[in-house]
């Protein structure tokens, strides 16, 4: 028993260990430059399955029963808010297939059809986003493309995006579900009272809702997690336009698929979208197409 326990305990710290330093090197380092790292889904993907079939290694003769355990490290997928559902379900999926092949390496047909499965769900994800490398002077033109940019693929290039179901609330808690702004132009800006390059904009965006108010309507979301603070910034600034807040950031930013803020949806009169990291382009993509 008290070899077992040793050999959980070592694969747990083990696996953290493993996930940690992938973790690190794919979205702090970054050494290939890759464009909106912290979005791509095969990562932690790629680190469930290393990660589980080390710590299943080390834990090739331990009972079944105890196997749930080396599940623990899952936590650190929190940490980059990739524990949401149902894609926690193909984490868990992906571990415990590379967690059997690691057990059944002796069973060839086994072990056969667990890598298949294993690399099968990697596959799927890898091509299933974009994978556009940065390279030097990159950027975003003026019309929102990027620029500067080595596309390796991108089979999602032609699709066009429209805005999901979601649940947002405004200051006195009413839902509102933003499908429903069709039948205008809307800009959707992403932003936190805690964002510095947010509230650094708030005067340009102003102005621009001033400009621009007769042609498009306006939609604030907040991912404060203070909502209090968000009030008190609204009652004290007063800006124009509908105020909502997320209650769950994580959701909505995958609902939207982006990371980080400020981000700036355009969004047409029938439902689709195009996503902007830049209000500066925004602008630009508006006074071109005004």
């Amino acid at each position: 028993m008290k070899k077992t326990v040793l050999k959980i305990i070592l694969g747990i710290i083990t696996s953290s260990i493993i996930m940690g330093l992938i973790f690190y090197f794919f979205l702090f380092l970054n050494p290939l430059r890759i464009y909106e790292v912290n979005t791509l889904k095969w990562i932690p993907i790629l680190i469930a399955i290393i990660s589980l079939y080390v710590s299943g290694r080390i834990n090739k003769e331990t009972p079944t029963k105890f196997l749930p355990f080396l599940f623990l490290p899952f936590i650190i997928f929190k940490l980059f808010n990739f524990a949401y559902f149902p894609f926690i379900l193909i984490l868990m999926l992906a571990g415990a297939i590379a967690l059997l092949v690691a057990r059944n390496n002796k069973r060839f047909k086994y072990w056969k059809l667990g890598w298949i499965g294993a690399i099968g769900i990697f596959l799927f994800f890898l091509f299933s986003q974009p994978l556009i490398l940065e390279k030097k002077d990159f950027g975003y033109g003026n019309d929102g493309e990027l620029v500067n940019a080595n596309v390796v693929w991108n089979f999602n290039a032609e699709k066009t995006f429209k805005i999901p179901s979601h649940v947002l609330f405004d200051k006195n808690n009413n839902e509102f579900d933003i499908a429903k702004i069709t039948g205008e132009t809307h800009l959707v800006t992403f932003w936190a009272t805690w964002c510095a390059p947010c509230i650094k904009e708030k005067p340009e965006l102003a102005k621009f809702k001033r400009e621009f108010g007769n042609k498009i309507k306006f939609i604030d979301v907040s991912f404060d997690s203070d909502r209090n603070k968000w009030v008190q910034y609204l009652e004290k600034k007063q800006p124009t336009g509908m105020q909502l807040i997320s209650e769950n950031q994580q959701k909505t930013s995958r609902k939207f698929d982006f990371n980080g803020i400020p981000m700036y949806l355009l969004v047409n009169s029938d439902g689709t979208y195009k996503k902007y990291h830049s209000f500066e382009v925004v602008r630009k993509v508006m006074m071109k197409n005004p």
